[in-house]
C-alpha cells in the first residue's frame, strides 16, 4: 500500500473515530434529555418542551448517520453470503470492488444532495414550530453529509485497496 493510502486510512480511521464518539455523545444525550422530561412530568407535573423535536431534529440524525463511517471501516453493514459463499476469492474480490465502488457513487451522489438541502436549510434558517416557541433545526441538516460523506470517504478507500489487491498484486 502506498505512503498516500496509509496517511488517508490514518485519517479516516480518525475521522471515524471522532464521528462515532459524537453519535454516542448524542445517544447519552438523548437519553438524559427524555429522563429529565420523565422526571419533569412525573414528579413536578410539567413536561420539558420541545423534547421530542429535540430528539427528532438533533439527536436521532446524529445518531443514524454520523457513525456510518466507523461501521463502513468495521465492515458492519449487513452483508449477505449466500450466493458468494460457493464462489472462488478472485471472484468475490471482483464482486465486493464492483460493490464497493457502486456504492461510493451512491454515497458521493447522496452527500451532494444532502448539502443541497443544507445549505438551503441555512439560508432559509429552518425552524420547527415546538410548544411555546420555534426550534432551530438547520444545523442538525448538517449531520447527514458529514456522515455520509465521511462514509463516502471511507468507501472510496476501500475501492482504491480492493483495487489494488485486484489489479496490482497480481501472481
Amino acid at each position: 500500500m502506498s505512503e498516500l493510502l496509509v496517511r488517508l486510512d490514518r485519517i479516516d480511521r480518525a475521522i471515524a473515530a471522532w464521528l462515532c464518539f459524537c453519535a454516542g455523545v448524542a445517544v447519552t444525550l438523548m437519553m438524559l434529555h427524555i429522563i429529565a422530561s420523565i422526571i419533569a412530568r412525573q414528579f413536578f407535573a410539567t413536561p420539558l418542551g420541545g423534547v421530542t423535536e429535540i430528539v427528532s431534529a438533533y439527536d436521532m440524525v446524529a445518531v443514524t448517520f454520523l457513525p456510518l463511517a466507523y461501521v463502513t471501516r468495521q465492515k458492519a453493514h449487513i452483508s449477505v453470503e449466500l450466493f458468494t459463499q460457493w464462489l472462488s476469492q478472485r471472484s468475490i474480490l471482483v464482486i465486493e470492488w464492483l460493490a464497493t465502488v457502486f456504492i461510493s457513487l451512491i454515497a458521493i451522489w447522496v452527500c451532494y444532495e444532502s448539502i443541497m438541502v443544507a445549505i438551503h436549510s441555512v439560508l432559509v434558517t429552518e425552524v420547527w414550530e415546538s410548544g411555546d416557541g420555534f426550534l432551530y433545526v438547520w444545523p442538525s441538516r448538517l449531520f447527514v453529509p458529514i456522515g455520509v460523506g465521511a462514509m463516502g470517504f471511507s468507501l472510496v478507500i476501500e475501492t482504491i485497496k480492493l483495487g489494488c489487491k485486484l489489479f496490482c498484486d497480481r501472481k
